[in-house]
Protein backbone atom coordinates (compact mmCIF):
# COMPACT_ATOMS: atom_id res chain seq x y z
CA UNK A 1 0.00 0.00 0.00
CA UNK A 2 1.12 3.58 -0.64
CA UNK A 3 0.05 6.76 1.16
CA UNK A 4 -1.12 9.74 -0.94
CA UNK A 5 0.77 13.01 -0.39
CA UNK A 6 -0.43 15.47 2.23
CA UNK A 7 1.00 18.37 4.23
CA UNK A 8 1.37 18.05 8.01
CA UNK A 9 0.52 21.14 10.05
CA UNK A 10 1.67 21.24 13.68
CA UNK A 11 -0.22 23.79 15.78
CA UNK A 12 0.92 24.47 19.33
CA UNK A 13 -2.46 25.43 20.76
CA UNK A 14 -6.01 24.16 20.51
CA UNK A 15 -7.20 27.48 19.10
CA UNK A 16 -4.58 27.33 16.35
CA UNK A 17 -5.59 23.76 15.51
CA UNK A 18 -9.24 24.78 15.11
CA UNK A 19 -8.26 27.75 12.94
CA UNK A 20 -6.17 25.54 10.63
CA UNK A 21 -8.98 23.01 10.28
CA UNK A 22 -11.41 25.76 9.36
CA UNK A 23 -8.96 27.45 6.97
CA UNK A 24 -8.25 24.29 4.98
CA UNK A 25 -11.65 22.60 5.23
CA UNK A 26 -12.50 23.25 1.58
CA UNK A 27 -9.26 21.61 0.43
CA UNK A 28 -9.62 18.66 2.78
CA UNK A 29 -8.18 18.73 6.29
CA UNK A 30 -8.13 15.94 8.84
CA UNK A 31 -7.08 15.68 12.46
CA UNK A 32 -3.97 13.56 13.07
CA UNK A 33 -3.84 12.10 16.58
CA UNK A 34 -1.90 8.83 16.88
CA UNK A 35 -2.30 8.01 13.19
CA UNK A 36 -3.05 4.33 13.75
CA UNK A 37 -6.38 4.54 11.92
CA UNK A 38 -6.28 7.46 9.51
CA UNK A 39 -2.94 6.57 7.94
CA UNK A 40 -4.33 3.10 7.24
CA UNK A 41 -7.64 4.43 5.94
CA UNK A 42 -6.05 6.65 3.24
CA UNK A 43 -3.73 3.97 1.84
CA UNK A 44 -3.92 3.12 -1.84
CA UNK A 45 -3.41 -0.46 -3.02
CA UNK A 46 -0.28 -1.24 -5.02
CA UNK A 47 -1.45 -4.67 -6.16
CA UNK A 48 -4.61 -3.98 -8.19
CA UNK A 49 -6.54 -7.19 -7.66
CA UNK A 50 -6.96 -9.61 -4.74
CA UNK A 51 -9.41 -12.35 -4.02
CA UNK A 52 -12.21 -10.93 -1.84
CA UNK A 53 -12.34 -12.15 1.76
CA UNK A 54 -16.11 -11.85 2.02
CA UNK A 55 -19.17 -11.63 -0.18
CA UNK A 56 -19.49 -8.04 -1.29
CA UNK A 57 -15.89 -7.08 -0.38
CA UNK A 58 -13.94 -4.79 -2.67
CA UNK A 59 -11.25 -7.01 -4.27
CA UNK A 60 -8.77 -4.13 -4.16
CA UNK A 61 -9.04 -3.49 -0.41
CA UNK A 62 -10.51 -6.77 0.92
CA UNK A 63 -12.94 -4.63 2.88
CA UNK A 64 -16.69 -3.99 2.51
CA UNK A 65 -17.35 -1.66 -0.39
CA UNK A 66 -17.86 2.01 0.44
CA UNK A 67 -17.92 5.29 -1.43
CA UNK A 68 -14.45 6.51 -2.39
CA UNK A 69 -13.49 9.67 -0.54
CA UNK A 70 -10.80 12.13 -1.55
CA UNK A 71 -7.83 11.86 0.83
CA UNK A 72 -7.10 14.97 2.90
CA UNK A 73 -4.61 17.51 1.55
CA UNK A 74 -3.69 18.57 5.09
CA UNK A 75 -3.20 16.72 8.37
CA UNK A 76 -3.49 18.86 11.48
CA UNK A 77 -1.31 17.06 14.05
CA UNK A 78 -2.24 17.52 17.71
CA UNK A 79 0.96 16.10 19.21
CA UNK A 80 2.40 19.51 20.15
CA UNK A 81 -0.61 20.58 22.23
CA UNK A 82 0.16 19.52 25.83
CA UNK A 83 -3.28 20.43 27.19
CA UNK A 84 -4.84 17.54 25.26
CA UNK A 85 -3.12 14.80 27.26
CA UNK A 86 -3.63 13.59 30.82
CA UNK A 87 -6.08 12.03 33.24
CA UNK A 88 -7.60 13.94 36.18
CA UNK A 89 -10.36 13.52 38.75
CA UNK A 90 -12.56 16.47 39.77
CA UNK A 91 -13.80 17.09 43.29
CA UNK A 92 -17.21 15.71 42.33
CA UNK A 93 -15.60 12.47 41.17
CA UNK A 94 -15.88 13.08 37.42
CA UNK A 95 -12.85 11.81 35.51
CA UNK A 96 -11.55 13.80 32.54
CA UNK A 97 -9.23 12.24 29.98
CA UNK A 98 -7.54 14.37 27.34
CA UNK A 99 -8.25 13.29 23.79
CA UNK A 100 -4.54 12.76 23.04
CA UNK A 101 -4.05 10.44 26.03
CA UNK A 102 -2.78 7.16 24.65
CA UNK A 103 -4.50 3.85 25.19
CA UNK A 104 -1.40 2.62 27.03
CA UNK A 105 -1.62 5.54 29.48
CA UNK A 106 -5.28 4.70 30.08
CA UNK A 107 -4.54 1.02 30.67
CA UNK A 108 -1.71 1.86 33.08
CA UNK A 109 -3.72 4.42 35.07
CA UNK A 110 -4.70 3.09 38.49
CA UNK A 111 -7.51 5.65 38.65
CA UNK A 112 -9.03 4.41 35.39
CA UNK A 113 -8.47 0.77 36.30
CA UNK A 114 -10.32 1.19 39.63
CA UNK A 115 -13.13 3.57 38.66
CA UNK A 116 -13.58 3.07 34.91
CA UNK A 117 -12.74 -0.61 34.73
CA UNK A 118 -14.67 -1.21 31.52
CA UNK A 119 -12.61 1.45 29.73
CA UNK A 120 -9.34 -0.08 30.93
CA UNK A 121 -10.48 -3.53 29.80
CA UNK A 122 -11.51 -2.16 26.41
CA UNK A 123 -8.05 -0.65 26.07
CA UNK A 124 -6.39 -3.92 27.08
CA UNK A 125 -7.89 -5.55 23.98
CA UNK A 126 -7.12 -2.77 21.50
CA UNK A 127 -4.65 -3.65 18.77
CA UNK A 128 -1.19 -4.53 20.04
CA UNK A 129 1.30 -2.86 22.43
CA UNK A 130 2.68 -0.81 19.52
CA UNK A 131 -0.80 0.35 18.51
CA UNK A 132 -1.76 1.16 22.12
CA UNK A 133 1.41 3.23 22.51
CA UNK A 134 0.40 5.43 19.56
CA UNK A 135 -3.39 5.23 19.48
CA UNK A 136 -5.38 7.75 21.50
CA UNK A 137 -8.75 7.79 23.22
CA UNK A 138 -9.93 10.70 21.09
CA UNK A 139 -8.82 9.04 17.89
CA UNK A 140 -10.57 5.77 18.72
CA UNK A 141 -13.82 7.61 19.47
CA UNK A 142 -13.66 9.96 16.48
CA UNK A 143 -12.83 7.09 14.13
CA UNK A 144 -16.40 6.02 14.94
CA UNK A 145 -16.15 2.35 14.10
CA UNK A 146 -18.95 0.15 15.50
CA UNK A 147 -16.34 -2.19 17.00
CA UNK A 148 -14.05 0.50 18.47
CA UNK A 149 -12.58 -0.91 21.67
CA UNK A 150 -12.62 2.35 23.65
CA UNK A 151 -15.85 3.69 22.17
CA UNK A 152 -18.16 0.91 23.36
CA UNK A 153 -17.19 1.14 27.08
CA UNK A 154 -17.33 4.94 26.82
CA UNK A 155 -20.96 4.61 25.73
CA UNK A 156 -21.76 2.30 28.66
CA UNK A 157 -20.02 4.66 31.10
CA UNK A 158 -22.05 7.65 29.86
CA UNK A 159 -19.09 9.68 28.61
CA UNK A 160 -19.50 13.31 27.58
CA UNK A 161 -17.33 14.81 24.85
CA UNK A 162 -15.94 18.34 24.88
CA UNK A 163 -15.71 19.69 21.33
CA UNK A 164 -13.73 22.89 20.80
CA UNK A 165 -14.05 25.11 17.73
CA UNK A 166 -12.78 28.58 16.90
CA UNK A 167 -15.81 30.28 18.42
CA UNK A 168 -17.31 27.90 20.97
CA UNK A 169 -17.05 24.89 23.21
CA UNK A 170 -19.89 22.39 23.29
CA UNK A 171 -20.55 19.21 25.25
CA UNK A 172 -22.24 16.24 23.58
CA UNK A 173 -23.01 12.73 24.71
CA UNK A 174 -20.82 10.04 23.17
CA UNK A 175 -24.06 8.15 22.41
CA UNK A 176 -25.16 11.01 20.14
CA UNK A 177 -21.73 11.66 18.65
CA UNK A 178 -21.50 8.70 16.26
CA UNK A 179 -24.04 8.67 13.43
CA UNK A 180 -22.70 5.78 11.34
CA UNK A 181 -19.52 3.86 10.54
CA UNK A 182 -16.80 6.51 10.39
CA UNK A 183 -19.40 9.29 10.73
CA UNK A 184 -19.82 11.76 13.61
CA UNK A 185 -21.41 15.12 14.34
CA UNK A 186 -17.99 16.78 14.69
CA UNK A 187 -17.84 19.96 12.62
CA UNK A 188 -15.01 20.72 10.20
CA UNK A 189 -13.27 23.17 12.55
CA UNK A 190 -13.86 21.21 15.77
CA UNK A 191 -11.39 19.21 17.82
CA UNK A 192 -12.36 16.70 20.49
CA UNK A 193 -10.45 18.13 23.44
CA UNK A 194 -11.44 15.86 26.33
CA UNK A 195 -13.69 12.99 27.35
CA UNK A 196 -15.54 13.39 30.65
CA UNK A 197 -16.77 10.35 32.54
CA UNK A 198 -19.41 11.11 35.20
CA UNK A 199 -18.65 9.77 38.65
CA UNK A 200 -20.31 6.43 39.34
CA UNK A 201 -22.23 6.03 42.61
CA UNK A 202 -20.91 3.84 45.39
CA UNK A 203 -21.45 0.11 44.91
CA UNK A 204 -20.92 0.38 41.16
CA UNK A 205 -18.94 -1.87 38.88
CA UNK A 206 -18.24 -2.13 35.17
CA UNK A 207 -16.88 -4.64 32.70
CA UNK A 208 -15.97 -4.94 29.03
CA UNK A 209 -15.62 -8.21 27.10
CA UNK A 210 -14.37 -8.60 23.54
CA UNK A 211 -14.95 -11.60 21.31
CA UNK A 212 -12.55 -11.81 18.37
CA UNK A 213 -11.00 -14.44 16.15
CA UNK A 214 -7.62 -13.94 17.82
CA UNK A 215 -6.31 -12.17 20.92
CA UNK A 216 -4.44 -9.25 19.30
CA UNK A 217 -4.59 -7.03 16.22
CA UNK A 218 -8.15 -8.08 15.50
CA UNK A 219 -11.48 -6.31 15.11
CA UNK A 220 -14.25 -7.51 17.40
CA UNK A 221 -16.83 -10.01 16.29
CA UNK A 222 -18.86 -8.68 19.22
CA UNK A 223 -17.87 -6.51 22.18
CA UNK A 224 -20.01 -5.73 25.20
CA UNK A 225 -19.66 -3.29 28.09
CA UNK A 226 -21.87 -3.29 31.19
CA UNK A 227 -22.24 -0.99 34.21
CA UNK A 228 -24.21 -1.87 37.36
CA UNK A 229 -25.03 0.02 40.55
CA UNK A 230 -26.56 -1.61 43.62
CA UNK A 231 -28.66 -0.02 46.34
CA UNK A 232 -28.26 -0.73 50.05
CA UNK A 233 -30.67 -3.66 49.80
CA UNK A 234 -28.50 -5.28 47.14
CA UNK A 235 -30.93 -4.62 44.30
CA UNK A 236 -29.90 -3.10 40.99
CA UNK A 237 -30.61 0.63 40.99
CA UNK A 238 -28.80 1.62 37.77
CA UNK A 239 -27.70 -0.35 34.72
CA UNK A 240 -26.27 0.24 31.28
CA UNK A 241 -25.36 -2.24 28.57
CA UNK A 242 -23.53 -1.22 25.38
CA UNK A 243 -22.99 -3.47 22.37
CA UNK A 244 -20.39 -3.17 19.61
CA UNK A 245 -20.01 -4.75 16.16
CA UNK A 246 -23.73 -5.53 15.96
CA UNK A 247 -25.10 -2.40 14.24
CA UNK A 248 -23.80 0.61 12.27
CA UNK A 249 -23.15 2.39 15.59
CA UNK A 250 -22.62 1.17 19.16
CA UNK A 251 -25.96 0.14 20.66
CA UNK A 252 -27.25 1.04 24.11
CA UNK A 253 -29.41 -1.96 24.98
CA UNK A 254 -32.02 0.08 26.84
CA UNK A 255 -34.63 -2.68 27.16
CA UNK A 256 -32.06 -5.07 28.60
CA UNK A 257 -30.90 -2.44 31.10
CA UNK A 258 -34.47 -1.55 32.08
CA UNK A 259 -35.23 -5.21 32.80
CA UNK A 260 -32.56 -5.18 35.52
CA UNK A 261 -33.73 -2.15 37.53
CA UNK A 262 -35.15 -2.98 40.94
CA UNK A 263 -34.25 -6.65 40.68
CA UNK A 264 -32.03 -8.83 42.82
CA UNK A 265 -29.00 -9.91 40.76
CA UNK A 266 -29.02 -13.56 39.67
CA UNK A 267 -27.76 -15.75 36.87
CA UNK A 268 -31.29 -16.17 35.54
CA UNK A 269 -31.86 -12.41 35.55
CA UNK A 270 -28.64 -11.78 33.64
CA UNK A 271 -29.40 -14.57 31.18
CA UNK A 272 -32.78 -13.02 30.39
CA UNK A 273 -31.16 -9.60 30.03
CA UNK A 274 -28.74 -11.14 27.53
CA UNK A 275 -31.66 -12.53 25.51
CA UNK A 276 -33.32 -9.11 25.55
CA UNK A 277 -30.10 -7.41 24.41
CA UNK A 278 -29.78 -9.92 21.56
CA UNK A 279 -33.12 -8.69 20.29
CA UNK A 280 -31.94 -5.08 20.29
CA UNK A 281 -29.05 -5.52 17.85
CA UNK A 282 -28.98 -5.68 14.05
CA UNK A 283 -25.71 -7.34 13.05
CA UNK A 284 -24.52 -8.19 9.56
CA UNK A 285 -22.78 -11.27 8.22
CA UNK A 286 -19.17 -10.76 7.16
CA UNK A 287 -15.91 -12.71 7.07
CA UNK A 288 -15.57 -12.46 10.88
CA UNK A 289 -18.90 -14.08 11.68
CA UNK A 290 -22.50 -14.51 10.67
CA UNK A 291 -25.32 -12.33 11.90
CA UNK A 292 -26.88 -15.33 13.67
CA UNK A 293 -23.60 -16.12 15.45
CA UNK A 294 -23.28 -12.52 16.60
CA UNK A 295 -26.82 -12.51 18.00
CA UNK A 296 -26.10 -15.71 19.93
CA UNK A 297 -22.85 -14.29 21.29
CA UNK A 298 -24.51 -11.06 22.45
CA UNK A 299 -26.70 -13.05 24.84
CA UNK A 300 -23.72 -14.90 26.30
CA UNK A 301 -21.38 -11.89 26.53
CA UNK A 302 -24.00 -9.66 28.13
CA UNK A 303 -24.61 -12.27 30.83
CA UNK A 304 -20.87 -12.62 31.48
CA UNK A 305 -20.25 -8.86 31.48
CA UNK A 306 -23.07 -8.28 33.96
CA UNK A 307 -21.66 -10.96 36.26
CA UNK A 308 -18.24 -9.31 36.23
CA UNK A 309 -19.73 -5.88 36.84
CA UNK A 310 -21.71 -7.30 39.77
CA UNK A 311 -18.60 -8.76 41.36
CA UNK A 312 -16.95 -5.34 41.24
CA UNK A 313 -20.01 -3.51 42.56
CA UNK A 314 -20.20 -5.62 45.72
Amino acid sequence: MSIPPFEVLQPESLQEACELLGKHSSEGAAVLAGGTDILVDIRRPIIPEHLPRCSGCDPKTLMPRKAVEKPPAYMVALSRIPDLSGISEAKNGDISIGSMTTITQICESQLVREKLTALAEGGDNLGSPLVRNRGTLGGNICNARPAADALVPSVALGAQLELQSVNETRIVSVSDFVTGPGRTIRKADEVLSKVIFPALPEMSGSSCIKLANRKALEISVVNVAAVLTLDKAGKISQAKVALGSVAPTPVLAEKAAASLIGEKPSDDLFKEAGKTAAGECKPITDHRGSALYRVDMVGILVKNALQKALERAR
